[in-house]
């Protein structure tokens, strides 16, 4: 059972990184992962409560080189990939992000993920949040959300 669910895990990981996605026109660019600073620069008063909340949930999970940004529109995570044993301990470590995103800035439109390996990005994933929330809610299938995200090789 656990074999079986480890690999469809796997598939929809490796359907996440071929789906494609957009020209990445509107997506964020202020980061800067020089120093990893728990909450970006240029982060608003209202929102630094927000985006330190989110951080301090993927700081309890290991990703203590991160850097996140809540914003009206958006919320932005940047990481520091920590060695992993899997491709299935990042997608699930996407997935954990989307989550603690959505429950913690619903008020957002959308959830962006960038994952870095030795201050080099490596991938962007794009979702919006009412999607997130749908499939933690189990109001959307699986396949439809997957169909949903966006995920950009940035190398």
């Amino acid at each position: 059972m656990i074999k079986k669910i480890i690999a469809g895990v796997f598939i929809l990981f490796i359907l996440l990184l071929f789906m494609g996605g957009d020209d990445g026109g509107n997506t964020p660019t202020d980061i800067d992962i020089t120093e990893w600073k728990p909450v970006m620069e240029g982060t608003d008063r209202e929102y630094q409560a927000q985006s330190m909340g989110i951080y301090e949930t993927l700081a309890f999970s290991g990703f203590e080189k991160a850097s996140v940004k809540v914003t009206d529109e958006y919320v932005l995570m940047a990481y520091e990939q920590p060695p992993v044993h899997s491709e299935v301990d990042a997608l699930l470590s996407w997935f954990y992000m989307m989550g603690a995103a959505a429950e913690l800035a619903p008020h957002t439109e959308q959830t962006i993920i960038r994952m870095y390996s030795d201050d080099v990005a490596l991938y962007e994933i794009e979702a919006y949040t009412s999607d997130v929330q749908e499939i933690l809610d189990y109001e959307m299938e699986l396949d439809e959300f997957r169909s949903r995200v966006t995920v950009r090789a940035l190398m």
